[in-house]
């Protein structure tokens, strides 16, 4: 009980200092919870009407699109032929009604997860896929086809 009583107490103590610290810490990036330079008290209110008073016009942001689905090599295009060819035959057995909802959806998720693999390794290496990630990917193909197959 004493024990308890010790490790409570310390427990407390640890976390009052740890929240203490925390609070007094300096908040960069609060700048207005004190006195500001800036303001219109402080000439700063008009900057950037006059040419020559130093401010500069920033740049807009430039958004770069990846698209995901542009294929250029043969290995990822026939990994990713062969996912969609998996998961016809997961729809095509469980319209049927071979393989049940819970199942498809594990499935699915093993398929996404290969794909998932398969796009991050082309992303990594310019769209090619290496001769070692290229057999782990055939094998996790080939063990999703097994698994579709003992599904049913």
């Amino acid at each position: 009980m004493l024990s308890f009583i010790k490790t409570s107490a310390i427990a407390a103590l640890t976390l009052s200092f740890a929240a203490g610290g925390a609070f007094a810490a300096n908040h960069h990036g609060h700048e207005d919870r004190g006195f500001s330079a800036r303001g219109p008290e402080n000439g700063s209110y008009y900057q950037g009407i006059y040419g020559d008073d130093g401010a500069k016009i920033t740049a807009a942001p430039v958004y770069q699109t990846t698209t995901g689905t542009a294929v250029s090599a043969p290995r990822l295009s026939k990994i990713l032929s062969e996912l969609r060819a998996a998961n016809q035959r997961m729809e095509s057995k469980h319209s049927v009604g071979e393989l049940t909802t819970v199942a498809l959806n594990k499935l699915r998720h093993e398929e996404a997860d290969i794909r998932a693999q398969a796009v991050r390794v082309g992303d990594l290496h310019g769209g090619m896929i290496p001769n070692r990630s290229y057999a782990q990917l055939q094998k996790d193909i080939r063990r999703l086809d097994r698994n579709i197959t003992r599904s049913a």
